[in-house]
């Protein structure tokens, strides 16, 4: 601008650049969180395919509710109470299935995000197996080792679930991450079901369970 000195022109540009890498910094923030979002909603998807009962269906109710994705619905005047009994509910009453390999290690499968957590975060143990299909939304899987060195024959069993399990569940192959529980990191305030790991092994598996024993609860 020729009307104004040097100073204030270099003023003007650096509360412009100010501006736009404000404006740059809440989008980068806001392409996170609606990337975060989507796969959230990826992770319920997936579990609302592999539901087996009502309760399931009211643990993802239950879970869409929490992160505000439907709205939960008050009469006036229990609005309170009911408020209150939300906070207490952090997963339903349905239950993971429970497998068990053919060398009788027992395996167990998170159908939803609540399930998950409690089973990777709660029910497995620094030297238990932990499975899940890489990269994209599916259950986790932790075999319960005993502290014995497994069998090929049950790490292919446990791969297999996981693969089946999962939103790739309608392909012949499917790409497994499996690793020790204790390398498997929940970060404060995350989201259920999420976890994080560096420390991994690989593997390729099928996605047929068939031979597979299911126990029955």
């Amino acid at each position: 601008d020729p009307t104004i000195s040097p100073m204030d022109n270099a003023k003007k540009y650096f509360d412009k650049y100010s501006k736009l890498k404000r404006t740059y910094e809440a989008l980068t923030e806001l392409v996170k969180e609606t990337a975060d979002a989507l796969t959230h909603l990826e992770s319920i998807q997936a579990s609302l395919d592999i539901a087996t009962d009502e309760d399931d269906l009211v643990d993802l109710k239950q879970e869409l509710m929490d992160f505000g994705y439907i709205k939960k619905k008050y009469s006036s005047k229990n609005n309170k109470g009911n408020k209150k009994a939300d906070k207490k509910k952090s997963q339903g009453k349905s239950k993971a299935l429970h497998y068990i390999s053919s060398d009788g290690y027992h395996m167990y499968v998170g159908k939803n995000n609540f399930q998950n957590d409690e089973l990777t975060s709660g029910l497995a143990e620094g030297g238990d197996w932990w499975f899940h299909v890489k990269k994209i939304a599916g259950s986790h899987v932790i075999v319960k080792s005993r502290g014995d060195e497994l069998a090929d024959r049950t790490f292919e069993e446990a791969g297999r679930l996981a693969a089946y399990y999962s939103s790739a569940r309608d392909q012949d192959k499917v790409e497994i991450d499996y690793t020790l529980k204790k390398n498997i990191k929940k970060p404060s305030s995350s989201k259920p079901g999420f976890v994080i790991y560096n420390t991994n092994y690989s593997m390729i598996s099928s996605t047929d369970i068939s031979g597979i024993e299911l126990i029955l609860s």
